[in-house]
Parts: structure tokens; sequence; C-alpha cells
């Protein structure tokens, strides 16, 4: 019961996660990922003691990194949901695992046009890719 609760938990927290960065607007979803890029180089800059052009790095990265972000976000979304179905007694627990994290992909894309962004299908399907790997993987290698 106590992993039940826990699990539940981290859904939820991802969720939130979630709901957060889709609420900043357009401007502020991309300055949070220009500046994660730009101090990731400063530390890569400062370890190697080499000189990168940031801007030309940041204008590079921004797109994958914002994928990435979708990708990773769900990935562990779907830990948690996978997670928190192992402690049930349903069946096709991958196949509600998966259609959970779906749902849950289509809501924050629509969220997403409410708050000034684009709503693309194409993030949906990162967000559920990110979520069915983790999923599948947990599927395949846990204990029955």
């Amino acid at each position: 019961m106590l992993k039940k609760i826990i699990y539940l938990i981290c859904i939820v927290l991802c969720l939130i996660t979630i709901f957060m960065f889709s609420s900043e607007d357009s401007k502020e979803s991309n300055n949070t990922s220009k500046e994660i890029i730009d101090k990731s180089v400063t530390t890569y800059e400062n370890v190697t003691k080499k000189d990168v052009d940031n801007k030309k790095v940041v204008k590079t990265l921004n797109y994958p990194v914002r994928k990435c972000a979708h990708y990773t976000i769900y990935l562990i979304l779907g830990i948690f949901v996978y997670l928190y179905m192992s402690t049930t007694k349903l069946d096709n627990k991958v196949i509600i695992s998966i259609v959970f994290c779906l749902i849950c992909a289509i809501f924050d894309e629509t969220h997403q046009m409410f708050t000034g962004r684009t709503s693309k299908v194409l993030d949906v399907l990162i967000d559920t890719l990110g979520s069915s790997t983790s999923i599948l993987i947990l599927s395949k290698t846990s204990k029955k």
C-alpha cells in the first residue's frame, strides 16, 4: 500500500511539473531552454578551458533540447505510471499505462493552446514515445 501511495505522489508531481512547464508562454519556455543550454555551455567552457560560441550553440541545440525535454519528462512519468500499475491487480498494465500517458500528453498539448503556445501532434508523439520506452523496458525487465 505504501508503494502505491508513493508512486501516485510521484505521478502527481510529474504531472504538476509538466503543467507548470506548459503554463509558460512561448517566450518564457524558449528562454528557459536557452538558459539551460547557455549554463551548460558555460560549465563546459569552465571545465575544458575552451571557448565556445554560446549564441551559435544555443541556436543549434534549442530545438533538440526542447524535444528531449518532452521525451524525458514523459519517460519519467511512464516509469511511475507503470510502477503504480504494477501494484494493482489489473490486466493489460502496459496498455493502460501507455494510454494514460498518451491522454496526459494530449491534455498537455491542449493546455498549451491556452497559454499562447502552439499545440503539436509531434510533441504528443514524442511524449508518448518517451513514456512507452520506459513502460516497455520496465515491463520486460521487472519480475512478474
